[in-house]
């Protein structure tokens, strides 16, 4: 076998199992200049799509396409969300000790630290769940990343100014190696202008995979603040790794392919099986469809926005799916395992076979 055969065989792959992979290969090998070692690239885009196309029969029919592109978008989130969750495992938690008292004492030098972590791990979830509860009614709304707050100890007033204060801690972080991104006013808007009454300064500021967001404030705690104070506080939260947006994107194309073929496997064997198999396939297929699309669409979105956010992380992209919208992925993995087996089963049923995988 030359390696423009093996070449050709594994382009071919693209299409479903059949005898048309046969007939292609001998078609391409006999219009094929002699010497060639490898397809063109044009070649190459060609067998990919229209085997790709080939994969989900139908050959007439347009929604096929639609719906391959909707399952594949599907299932590729939910790929990507699952190895976006998996890889943060490898994150490392946040500083302790030296490494925290260096951040701690840039932002605020020469006071004493009152610090508090919203959890141990990365990811907060207040409510104790455990892993049955968790698998039949996902997480509680709450659930999101994990920070660590820090403050002069007493309550976090800060003598003095706040204007100065803000603009000094900007220059110590700088001189340490943090970008700071922004810095704004804040307080409270007046209903009758629209315009800002300041009485604070804040700030948000990254360095080695963190994120800090600062603020001060002379109308927090007024009640118990000391006279000639502001209250300042920060907090910490880890920025998502570069290596977990590549294995969100791998798990999305991984996610998409599977989806594609999927889609292609039901709806060859769909083509074939009885007329009630067909329609309960099709049915709870795009009831599935239906009820999971929205937060796909929404997921992906901020999946793709997230290396790109402009201010403080607070969520990971596929939150909603653990918390609001986990009813609607569990039901539509079920009305999905549903339309598959139906279509399996009602192939047999109708007198083919079945041999077909997905390769």
């Amino acid at each position: 076998m030359s390696g423009l055969e093996r070449r050709y065989r594994r382009l071919l792959r693209a299409y479903p199992k059949g005898p048309r992979r046969d007939e292609l290969l001998d078609t391409l090998l006999a219009a094929a200049p002699p010497g060639r070692p490898r397809p063109t690239p044009a070649e190459t885009l060609d067998l990919v799509r229209h085997g790709a196309r080939a994969r989900l029969g139908r050959p007439a029919g347009r929604w096929v396409v639609v719906t391959a592109v909707l399952v594949a978008l599907t299932i590729g989130y939910a790929g990507a969300a699952f190895a976006a969750r998996i890889t943060w495992t490898a994150v490392p938690g946040y500083p302790t000790g030296a490494r925290l008292a260096e951040i701690t004492g840039t932002v605020f030098p020469g006071a004493p630290i009152d610090g508090y972590r919203s959890d141990d791990g990365l990811f907060l979830g207040i409510s104790e769940q455990s892993f049955t509860e968790q698998l039949f009614l996902g997480r509680n709304e709450d659930f999101e990343y994990a920070t660590y707050d820090f403050g002069p100890v007493g309550g976090n007033y800060v003598p003095g100014e706040y204007h100065r204060f803000t603009d000094e801690a900007v220059v110590r972080l700088e001189r340490a190696g943090w970008t700071v991104h922004d810095v704004w006013p804040t307080g409270n808007t007046w209903i009758a202008t629209g315009e800002l009454d300041e009485s604070g300064r804040a700030f948000w500021a990254t360095r080695d995979g963190l994120s800090m967001e600062f603020e001060a404030s002379t109308i927090i705690n007024t009640d118990r603040k000391p006279p000639g104070t502001f209250y300042a506080s920060a907090t910490l939260t880890r920025l998502p790794p570069w290596y977990v947006t590549a294995a969100a994107a791998v798990g999305l194309l991984l996610g998409a392919i599977v989806g594609w073929l999927l889609t292609g496997w039901v709806s060859r064997h769909t083509e074939r099986s009885t007329p009630g198999a067909r329609a309960v396939s099709h049915t709870t297929a795009g009831l599935a469809l239906i009820i999971t699309l929205p937060q796909t669409v929404f997921g992906v979105v901020a999946m793709v926005a997230e290396p790109l956010a402009t201010s403080p992380p607070f969520q990971p992209f596929w939150s909603l799916s653990l918390t609001y919208g986990y009813g609607c992925v569990l039901l539509g993995f079920v009305l999905s395992l549903i339309a598959v087996v139906t279509a399996a089963l009602g192939a047999r049923a109708a007198g083919d076979p079945v041999h077909e995988t997905f390769s």
